[in-house]
């Protein structure tokens, strides 16, 4: 009878590190002072894959501006900007925070769930040329916020940085680290 509840025990507290691995959820901190220049920033940029001739604008639709919404940078890579951002609703208690950019040479986009005080992030990107499907593995994750925004309309500023390795199609670290604002849809 021992061995049976000393297995079962055993068995449990395995199970809870695995669903703990599994989830890598880390905690929100919450600062209401955080500040950044892009907090209060309207500075505007072109659609990113519009491309300017000596007669206009070039085979994109869509060559309206777009507001500046982070700053976050890949690997300290002046190439690799993420700029954009967008904030919405999942379900009752989960945001999806995408922070992303596609121009000529990459598509990015880091990716962070935060469920009540927690969150997780997770990193995706394409590069021109060949098809690859790089996996990224997160190492470390870091989201400071003022506050969790609750209707639809809010704003959600913030801070963030990001550390991954590349498990297959690709090789090395990732660190991304940014500040970004965005509003509730």
């Amino acid at each position: 009878m021992k061995k049976l509840l000393i297995i079962v025990l055993c068995t449990i507290l395995v199970s809870c590190g695995i669903q703990k691995n599994k989830t890598q959820f880390d905690e929100v901190a919450i600062d209401k002072e955080l500040r950044s220049n892009l907090f209060s920033s309207t500075e505007f940029m072109l659609n990113p894959l519009t491309l300017k001739t000596e007669f206009g604008y070039d085979n994109i639709p869509d060559s309206t501006q777009y507001i500046i919404k982070s700053n976050a940078i890949v690997n300290s890579d002046s190439l690799r900007l993420m700029r954009f951002a967008k904030l919405k609703r999942i379900d009752s208690d989960t945001l999806e925070l995408k922070i992303f950019e596609t121009n000529p040479a990459y598509s990015q986009n880091l990716t962070i769930k935060i469920v009540d005080n927690q969150f997780k992030s997770n990193f995706k990107y394409w590069m021109s040329g060949p098809p690859i499907d790089p996996k990224v593995k997160t190492l470390k994750q870091e989201l400071i916020i003022k506050s969790i925004p609750k209707q639809k309309g809010e704003m959600i500023f913030g801070t963030f940085y990001f550390k991954g390795i590349c498990e297959s199609d690709c090789s090395g670290e990732i660190e991304i680290k940014g500040d970004f604002k965005a509003e509730l849809e």
